[in-house]
């Protein structure tokens, strides 16, 4: 199913949750909605379910405009955070409740359970109530719920925010590959950015009820569309920096606070821009390094192992800078140490719109 949403607005009383929203999703796609609390992802999908009536604006599904129909109507299934199982009930008659709801034969019930249990290793556990049933167990439960009715549009609402670490990144796996086998077309919401750019196709980035960007995983991490971005996407998160654009000998730096300048490389160049402008200077952690001959000074602050590697905080100046080391090096809280910085990585915003000033 292709779904399309066109100048979708939605007000509850004189707050709009969700602003003259535009895109298209593909047949056979998963889509991540992807925003902080609040940013209007959510009632988005319960507005693409039917659950919400759309203040204004239209949804489609397959060309057709889908405003008026019940979400009984609209051919989709759902997958909740709360998992939303009848606590009465074991977890075969919570799978096929949509199928004694439409009156069934027992025998077809019986087929298509056993199809989606299979599917999902959950066969064994058929007789069990919902209660004994462990999180990731009624996860599988409710998504073979969604699966049995054979929907053209699955609809995930942060469906992995209960689990633990490890069986989130399962159930990751587990949900992209059925998603990917079955053809079916997906939205999926969530707050996580890790579930979004592992799992998605293409990322719709929502803040304050506006769509911020529309794009693929990498193209969100590379090329950041809006200072929000830049800072949402990627852990830890990008450094940013109040920086002065100046021509020295022909070729333009930035000035940091602190004085150091590091030159720009041409593809770099912010557009629009001239010198003495002040920017935003944004540079990812993993692209700042520990160098005995690095032209930017700082003083470490603050020191965390993540296993694999450290976080090192430095100040630079006023300033604060974040980079990623190998694990066994020497540094020590309050110690000064040099940093290079790949500029060929270097991001800019404009300091008053937020708007990135590298890409169109």
């Amino acid at each position: 199913m292709k779904m399309e949403l066109v100048n979708l607005n939605k007000s509850f009383q004189d707050v709009s949750a969700v602003k003259n929203l535009n895109l298209k999703v593909n047949d056979g796609e998963l889509v991540a909605f992807l925003g902080p609390s609040g940013c209007g992802k959510t009632t988005t999908l319960l507005t693409i379910a039917g659950i919400y009536k759309p203040t204004s604006g239209d949804i489609f599904f397959d060309g057709e405009r889908v405003n008026s129909l019940q979400p009984k109507e609209r051919d989709i299934g759902m997958v909740f955070q709360s998992y939303a199982l009848y606590p009465h009930m074991n977890a075969y008659q919570n799978i096929v409740f949509s199928l004694v709801l439409k009156k069934r034969p027992k025998e077809e019930m019986q087929r298509e359970a056993k199809r989606v249990s299979d599917m999902l290793g959950i066969g064994h556990l058929l007789d069990r109530k919902a209660s004994q049933l462990s999180g990731g167990q009624q996860q599988r439960v409710a998504l073979a719920r969604a699966l049995i009715k054979q929907p053209k549009l699955l609809l995930f609402d942060e469906p992995l925010s209960n689990l633990d670490a490890r069986l989130r990144m399962s159930m990751r796996e587990e949900i992209r590959r059925l998603q990917t086998n079955l053809g079916i077309t997906s939205v999926y919401v969530t707050h996580d950015q890790v579930e979004a750019m592992t799992m998605a196709d293409r990322v719709a980035v929502m803040h304050n009820g506006d769509l911020l960007a529309y794009v693929t995983p990498e193209e969100l991490h590379e090329r950041p569309r809006t200072l929000f971005i830049g800072q949402f996407i990627g852990s830890p998160s990008m450094n940013i920096l109040d920086a002065q654009l100046k021509s020295i000998d022909g070729s333009l730096h930035i000035k940091l606070t602190d004085g150091t300048t590091l030159p720009i490389p041409g593809e770099r160049t912010p557009k629009s821009c001239k010198d003495g402008d002040m920017v935003k200077f944004g540079i990812r952690p993993e692209d700042v390094k520990l160098d005995s001959n690095g032209s930017v000074r700082g003083k470490v602050t603050f020191i965390e192992s993540l296993g694999r590697e450290h976080l090192i905080v430095s100040n630079i100046g006023e300033q604060r800078m974040q980079l990623l080391t190998e694990p066994g090096n020497k540094i020590s809280l309050d110690s000064n140490i040099n940093i290079s910085v790949d500029m060929r990585k270097a991001q800019f915003f404009d300091a008053e719109t937020g708007l990135t000033l590298l890409w169109e």
